[in-house]
């Protein structure tokens, strides 16, 4: 071994030294204490109980994991069945949807000569929405926020859609108050929208 002094002699070969003697002098210390565990009662039936309860948690994981796999599937499926009709058909709002985005219009004329210039505003920006949607631009989520919007419509900018979201932010969560001119804005906003 002289032909190898640095191994024996380095810094890393020390600490190593140095920890495997200290674990060994707490081993030495730990194995001269003579501590009695506590009294623990022996009860025959706490094996079996034990037993039936580690196979129930195995048969729960089993149905579970049985259950994701299902669920999984499924969705894969769907997908690749939507994928299948999906490329075929042609996206075109449909009669339905354009009728939605209509009656949020026809909501907002009778909200205004109501006064309650407000609601329909609202119910414009819910028009604007449904036109969001209907030409799939950006589907809606009713748990999007209005910056969400703004965001999925900033690859195509529209300055009515934008002018309609933050009319409609600043009413809801703002201290604004909408009065005619607001309301005769956002008609003009979505009035372009619906053109095009």
């Amino acid at each position: 071994m002289s032909h190898l002094p640095h191994q024996i002699n380095s810094p890393p070969w020390r600490a190593r030294q140095g920890i495997q003697n200290l674990g060994e002098w707490w081993e030495y210390q730990v194995a001269r204490l003579d501590i009695d565990g506590p009294a623990v009662p022996r009860w025959p039936w706490l094996g079996p109980v034990a037993e039936g309860l580690f196979w129930l948690m195995v048969a729960a994981l089993c149905l579970w994991t049985g259950w994701l796999i299902y669920r999984g599937l499924v969705a894969y499926f769907d997908q690749r069945q939507q994928a299948k009709t999906g490329a075929t058909q042609v996206a075109a709002p449909t009669a339905a949807a354009l009728k939605q985005a209509a009656h949020w219009g026809r909501e907002a004329q009778q909200l205004a000569q109501q006064g309650d210039y407000a609601a329909a505003c609202q119910a414009l920006y819910m028009a604007g929405l449904a036109r969001l949607n209907d030409t799939e631009a950006v589907l809606y989520r009713p748990s999007r926020t209005d910056g969400e919007y703004l965001d999925r419509i900033a690859f195509h900018p529209s300055r009515p859609y934008e002018l309609l979201i933050r009319t409609h932010e600043r009413l809801v969560y703002g201290n604004a108050l909408a009065t005619e001119e607001t309301y005769q804005r956002c008609r003009r906003a979505y009035q372009e929208i619906a053109q095009s």
